[in-house]
């Protein structure tokens, strides 16, 4: 299968497999990889891991062969999301998922595949990997929320640099732009992202989603009446849960406390 899905109790594991066209995603495969999402959400895990399948790519984006051109992009009807349904349905199930996801980038990250590890909430790269969104060397536009994200990550001025000029970002020049909060060698990636997913296994769920959805909206520039209104719902739902009963409890107590996401 080219997306798998794992689930192991608090944790899911998402797997990109495209190996002869570098993990490339068609757009069967976007579809798939939103109904993973979704499905792991249902499972109500508290963290995700996506990464791709081995060889030197974790994601070589869109698969080009795809791609409207000619008449056929003339015919197209004006919505993006009419345009690119699949590529919109897998885009919805990043933001809807309901815990952190933590991009394991095993390989370099390209166009859509870079878009895509930029809609993770961490995202830890392999040594000698790059970051790269070739637009203006292809001459296409990418989808509006993954410019808007991209910003929000690096600031202006970065954006500008990655998405305009095209060139290819190295791991170590990623994490000093912000996009990535470890670099760390093939050997060690994925005890790095391990113990990354224990650490927010071990968060409050309801908290953790909660800013989650906050965090993002506010990147996607929401608007400030639906990002109140989102803060006060997950203010209430944690206000009244049984996570904070035991928060404070095992606080008092001078322990690690057990939450369950109620």
């Amino acid at each position: 299968m080219p997306i798998q899905l794992a689930i192991d109790g608090p944790r899911a594991t998402i797997t990109i497999s495209n190996r002869g066209r570098g993990n490339a995603l068609s757009t069967s495969m976007m579809l798939d990889l939103a109904g993973a999402l979704d499905e792991a959400s249902a499972a109500r895990v508290r963290v995700a891991i996506l990464k791709g399948g081995g060889g030197k790519a974790f994601c070589s984006g869109y698969d080009l062969s795809e791609l409207p051109s000619g008449q056929a992009a003339e015919d197209a009807p004006d919505s993006w999301d009419d345009r690119f349904p699949e590529l919109s349905a897998m885009l919805r199930a990043f933001e809807a998922f309901g815990a952190p996801l933590i991009a394991q980038m095993n390989g370099h990250a390209i166009g859509g595949g870079a878009l895509v590890t930029a809609a993770c909430d961490f995202r830890l790269a392999q040594e000698g990997a790059r970051f790269h969104v070739p637009a203006t060397r292809l001459g296409v536009l990418y989808p509006l929320e993954g410019l808007r994200r991209l910003v929000a990550l690096v600031g202006l001025a970065q954006a500008s640099e990655i998405l305009i000029l095209g060139d290819p970002i190295p791991a170590e020049r990623g994490l000093a732009m912000g996009l990535f909060s470890e670099v760390a060698s093939s050997e060690e990636l994925e005890a790095r992202a391990d113990a990354l997913a224990t650490r927010i296994e071990q968060r409050a769920p309801l908290t953790v989603a909660g800013l989650r959805a906050i965090l993002r909206a506010e990147a996607l520039e929401k608007g400030d009446a639906a990002i109140r209104a989102l803060h006060h719902d997950w203010t209430t739902r944690c206000l009244g849960s049984a996570d904070l009963a035991e928060g404070l409890r095992a606080s008092a107590e001078r322990r690690s406390p057990v939450f369950r996401g109620e």
